[in-house]
């Protein structure tokens, strides 16, 4: 039958879509489609309304490559014969030679073949709809074009779904190109000017939001799109998206398919088995590979592509449709579930089933078997929303229920409602409890006393276990060895936890290994561990939404203090922020210091950064409230150190003095209580009696609490060196400090040094090129801020007066003293400040931080 025998197809078939008003082009598609190979064809596969005819047909009126054809399949292109006169008449424009050619022929496909090779420019050919054939014989037609290869056609297929056609052998030679519905989802940027587009504007944060919920589908978008224009939310089961599902996804399945999809929709994830316990249905497995293809919405996910997904906005319509028509089968269907994955040890999925189940007892029997597995792997969520399912009733009979909801508050930072649940364990308590619960209660009790209390049990024996009880207590000793100023020993019970946790895949106790892993690599000395540690403990805080637990505050703490010591204020304060808002929402941090730690980490970076008498209030206020808890000796010499610097370099003499009370009521014999008292000397200009106290820090006859105390007591003793015109002792005592200072990492010690000093420093640093340039991009920042000046205590008084309207001799009558001395103080003030007048030296002093603005 000749081409002009056959039936004519309609325009509208061969005819390249327009582009609707609001169209939003997607240029990295186009590059996508542009950058296959010539000898490529590209399939672009995904499911209805995903806007792939939209996206191809933009492509070829953009132009570029060739002239453009285009083919729109039915099922009425099941017939051979319609099936090859539409593809001749899509191709005839651009190829007018094919006019007269057979299509009945038997050398059809090799006569088009031949004269699509001779085509002087590239055609490209788009078949849209693919997924309507099914018969034989244009399918073969097709799969001819694809293995032969014309060189003067790009062909692209869309489809709904995979044809029946040998897409594996074509893929594995590099002859198919993949375009699926994950690169047709829309972005967020995207998204937001598709809703531009339809006159709708929403923050970023909730086009992210509706990006999740439509998993960038771009029907799902547009039809959000009309609810929110109309005023309502956009909840994904509008009645709208479900008619659009069922007519465009759903109508060609049969009511069987389209049952299992239903009973398979109340889990998030399926794999074979689960389907077949879910459905009854032994052919379970073979129907989900079946559905993929016919759905284009059903997807294969996790290792090995074992485990089905339904896409959120299908799985939403089916779970509403299945609970409309069968409300009794649901929670059965949970309570299926929750037994299968029980039985595969998967508690959260477990556990979230049973709840949706409404079944208590089973949440109860789920609790008492898995509740510390499901704390140790941070499923928070779902041992809250468990516990408030469960009565008082049910957990004031079982002490570990109770006991395990006690370490879950704890966790949080609410000590308050962990102590009702030990009141209700303490009710229930057996006459001869198990050695497990002796052991939980002692795990509980400790965690109360912050590391300080006993722990039931031998921790050998608890060791060998290899429970996640064990764990949890290896953990605790290994923090309460910690606090107890036994760093080295904490080490290896900390990291048995740590192995079990990365065994069991706990990535909330591999967290907490983590943080308290950099902790002993803190207080051992060894900071580039802990800032490593630490970063890798936030990762995983941050990606399981971990931060806000007292974990996750332990954590930026460290981070905090490893900004800190690489001179960086502004990280420190970003890692403070953090922890500040766990302090906000919590009852208490507790653990021995760590507000205490915090105040003085947020103080010395606010002082470093230039707010000088804000960041020595926050310290001083700190240091106040803590009372007289005991405290680890590290956080105490840490808060002594920088407020007693800060004190000293504002002039804050009874401030000072302070904190040198303080501190050597708690750690006399410290070697951080003679550099705080050098310090002093050094500023009152009494070079001889600092050089005293320096002698047993330098000589290694004291050990100190803080690793970086011998720098900073290097750069002390270089500083008394240069004052007394030593200078070849001040080069060696530089050198004695940079060594150290890079072994550990630290630069704070050096940038705030005397300028002198520091200057001496940057000539002589022996290091790496890596710390070297450190030093000078921290020295650089530093820089840009005025140094501090030391100020007497009358100097200040003086300072403070200087804003007001009193003339000198009014200030002196103010103070009791002669107008001369006031006079000194004044000159002392300007020749200090670097200022020639009143009005000068205020504003330095409120640049400096001397004041408050």
């Amino acid at each position: 039958m000749s081409h002009k025998e056959m039936p004519r197809v309609p325009r509208r078939k061969r005819s390249v879509p327009e582009l609707p008003h609001g169209f939003v082009s997607r240029p990295r598609l186009l590059k996508a489609l542009d950058r296959a190979a010539p000898e490529a064809a590209t399939m672009v596969c995904a499911p209805a309304g995903s806007g792939k005819t939209l996206v191809l047909a933009e492509w070829l009126r953009g132009g570029g490559l060739g002239s453009a054809a285009w083919l729109s399949l039915d099922a009425a292109d099941n017939d051979e014969h319609r099936f090859r006169s539409g593809l001749l008449d899509a191709l005839t424009p651009a190829a007018p030679g094919l006019h007269d050619f057979d299509a009945g022929s038997p050398s059809f496909l090799a006569d088009l073949v031949d004269a699509l090779d001779t085509l002087p420019t590239p055609l490209r050919l788009v078949l849209d709809d693919v997924h309507e054939l099914v018969a034989t014989e244009p399918l073969r037609d097709v799969e001819q074009l694809l293995r032969l290869r014309p060189r003067g056609l790009r062909l692209v297929l869309s489809t709904r779904w995979d044809p029946p056609l040998p897409l594996a052998r074509l893929r594995l030679s590099g002859r198919l190109v993949d375009l699926r519905s994950d690169h047709l989802q829309f972005r967020p940027d995207e998204a937001a000017a598709l809703l531009a587009s339809e006159g709708v504007a929403i923050s970023p944060e909730q086009v992210d939001r509706l990006v999740t919920r439509t998993e960038g589908w771009a029907s799902g978008l547009r039809l959000a799109a009309e609810s929110l224009k109309g005023g309502a939310e956009f909840t994904g089961t509008d009645p709208t998206v479900s008619a659009y599902l069922v007519d465009e996804v759903l109508a060609p399945l049969s009511e069987e398919e389209r049952q299992f999809l239903r009973e398979i929709s109340v889990c998030e994830r399926v794999s074979a088995s689960l389907a077949t316990a879910l459905s009854g249905r032994a052919d379970a497995g073979e129907l989900l590979a079946r559905l993929e293809h016919r759905t284009a919405m059903l997807f294969r996910a996790g290792a090995g592509r074992r485990i089905y997904r339904l896409h959120t906005l299908l799985r939403a319509h089916l779970l509403t449709d299945l609970m409309l028509r069968t409300p009794r089968r649901v929670p059965a269907l949970h309570r299926r579930a929750a037994e299968w994955l029980r039985a595969r040890h998967q508690a959260g999925d477990a556990v979230s089933h049973a709840l949706e189940a409404g079944d208590a007892a089973l949440v109860a029997d789920l609790l008492r078997r898995h509740a510390l597995d499901l704390l140790l792997a941070g499923e928070h969520d779902v041992l809250r929303r468990a516990r408030a399912a469960l009565s008082d009733d049910v957990v004031g009979d079982d002490p570990w229920l109770a006991l395990t909801g006690a370490l879950e508050h704890l966790d949080a930072a609410r000590p308050g409602a962990a102590r009702a649940q030990v009141t209700l364990a303490e009710r229930a308590w057996p006459r001869e409890p198990s050695p497990e619960l002796r052991a939980l209660r002692g795990l509980v009790d400790s965690r109360f006393a912050h590391g300080a209390g006993s722990l039931e049990g031998d921790i050998d024996a608890l060791a060998e276990q290899g429970s996640a009880l064990s764990a949890m207590t290896l953990l605790e000793s290994g923090q309460a060895l910690l606090a107890a100023g036994r760093a080295v020993e904490a080490r290896l019970p900390v990291a048995s936890a740590l192995a079990f946790a990365r065994a069991h895949g706990h990535g909330h106790l591999e967290q907490q290994c983590l943080t308290v892993l950099a902790g002993v690599a803190a207080a051992t000395g060894d900071f580039r561990a802990m800032a490593a540690l630490a970063r890798a403990a936030d990762e995983l805080a941050e990606t399981h939404g971990w931060r806000d637990t007292v974990a996750g505050a332990k954590t930026s703490l460290i981070l905090a203090c490893g900004a800190l010591l690489r001179a960086d204020a502004s990280a420190c304060l970003a890692q403070v922020d953090r922890v500040s808002g766990v302090l906000a929402t919590a009852e208490s941090l507790g653990h021995g210091g760590l507000t205490l730690l915090t105040a003085t980490l947020e103080g010395t970076a606010r002082f470093d950064g230039g707010q000088r008498s804000a960041g020595l209030r926050r310290m001083t206020d700190a240091r106040i409230a803590e009372g007289p808890a005991p405290l680890p000796d590290g956080i105490v010499a840490l808060a002594a150190v920088c407020e007693h610097d800060a004190a000293t370099r504002l002039g804050r003499g009874e401030t000072a003095r302070d904190v040198l009370a303080w501190a050597r009521e708690r750690i006399p014999s410290a070697a951080e209580i003679l550099l705080v008292r050098a310090s002093t000397q050094v500023v009152l200009g009494r070079d001889g009696h600092a050089r005293n106290l320096l002698r047993p820090l330098l000589d290694g006859a004291i050990d100190p609490v803080l690793a970086w105390t011998p720098v900073t007591a290097w750069l002390l003793e270089a500083e008394i060196a240069l004052r007394c015109g030593e200078d070849a002792r001040a080069r060696r005592a530089v050198a004695k400090a940079l060594g150290p200072a890079e072994r550990l990492g630290v630069l704070r010690p050096l940038v705030t040094a005397a300028p002198e000093v520091l200057d001496l420093a940057l000539l002589d640093v022996p290091g790496g090129r890596c710390f070297t340039t450190d030093l000078r991009q921290a020295r650089a920042v530093r820089g840009r801020q005025p140094d501090a000046v030391a100020l007497t205590e009358r100097e200040r008084t003086v300072l403070r007066l200087l804003p007001t309207v009193r003339s000198l001799d009014e200030i002196a009558g103010d103070l009791m003293v002669s107008p001369n001395t006031v006079k000194t103080h004044v000159r002392a003030l300007y020749r200090k400040l670097g200022v020639g007048s009143r009005r000068e030296a205020v504003r330095s002093a409120v640049r400096r931080g001397l004041v408050d603005s």
